[in-house]
């Protein structure tokens, strides 16, 4: 066993297809196909399996993935050093909130000049955070729960053998264009929103119940891309969204405002940080985390 086939079995999850993944790494199906079998064959399990949907991890498969990512990651890292370069490393999956991307671009703009970025940021469902960080595909995560969702969500940490620890708390506000007609009230009642157009996040996921919509509400676009929300805020007035307190920057940029609500449900919110158990943070992971947390307190302090 080496290197590559390390490699090769990490593409082949990532694709979920011998054939995509023999394409991606320029080599050719039947060779891929005889590697993983040997690779599996050596190992005394097999690390995959064939389903409707493609080509999966088995349970044990999943583990043996875990490890060799990491194994490739440290390589990468030692590789880096033989070449007497200064890399920076950071691995995230978080949910599409622009204080956690501030607080990105702050970590990134804090580094020296000399260093070299290598970066893999996911913006994607809290479930799918939780998939990536277990299955070893992110470092660390940022889960967001509602009030109702806390508990469960927890669970799933302690099933996944995940530690967690609380980055921010807060209420949902309603975001829209500083053109829109309740641009200049205080407080927004929800009955207020009939008629209007809600943009949502595409792929959202929860374990309890969306808000409730009736036929006097208006309609819905949802989007899977952060940045499109914002441009379709900026450029259609008559829509809004229920965000979590966003930095005054992103606001200024997209000429947005943000208002609170009287929202019909618990609106008690928490974003978790999230790492496997046997995960130890490096110096670039910590950086971050700091930024995250100053970037949490001041968008709060503005609303």
């Amino acid at each position: 066993m080496n290197t590559m086939h390390l490699k090769y079995a990490v593409e082949v999850e990532k694709t979920g297809s011998i054939t995509k993944a023999a394409k991606r790494l320029y080599i050719n199906q039947p060779n891929l196909s005889k590697t993983i079998r040997e690779l599996e064959e050596t190992l005394g399990f097999a690390i995959f399996r064939r389903t409707s949907r493609g080509i999966v991890p088995t349970k044990k498969g999943t583990e043996f993935l875990a490890c060799a990512k990491g194994i490739l990651f440290q390589i990468g890292r030692m590789e880096s050093m033989a070449e007497g370069s200064q890399r920076t490393y950071l691995n995230i999956s978080a949910p599409r909130a622009s204080y956690i991307s501030c607080a990105l671009t702050e970590f990134i703009g804090d580094l020296p000049e000399d260093r070299v970025v290598d970066i893999d940021y996911r913006e994607t469902s809290s479930l799918q955070a939780i998939e990536n960080v277990s299955d070893g595909e992110s470092d660390i995560g940022i889960i967001r729960c509602g009030g109702e969702d806390e508990r469960y969500f927890i669970e799933l940490f302690r099933e996944r053998n995940l530690r967690f620890e609380l980055v921010n708390h807060f209420e949902y506000l309603v975001l829209f264009s500083e053109r829109h007609e309740l641009a200049g009230c205080d407080v927004i009642r929800y009955r207020d929103l009939e008629g209007y157009i809600e943009i949502t996040h595409g792929d959202a996921n929860s374990s309890s119940k969306r808000i409730q919509r009736d036929s006097k509400m208006g309609g819905r676009i949802s989007v899977y891309e952060r940045g499109s929300r914002l441009e379709l805020l900026d450029r259609i007035p008559r829509a809004y969204m229920w965000t979590s307190p966003v930095p005054a920057s992103v606001m200024k940029t997209f000429s947005l405002v943000q208002r609170r609500s009287d929202m019909p449900y618990n609106n008690h919110n928490k974003d978790f940080l999230v790492y496997r158990s046997d995960y130890r943070f490096i110096d670039e992971d910590n950086f971050f985390v700091e930024k995250l947390r100053e970037t949490a307190e001041i968008t709060s302090s503005i609303v």
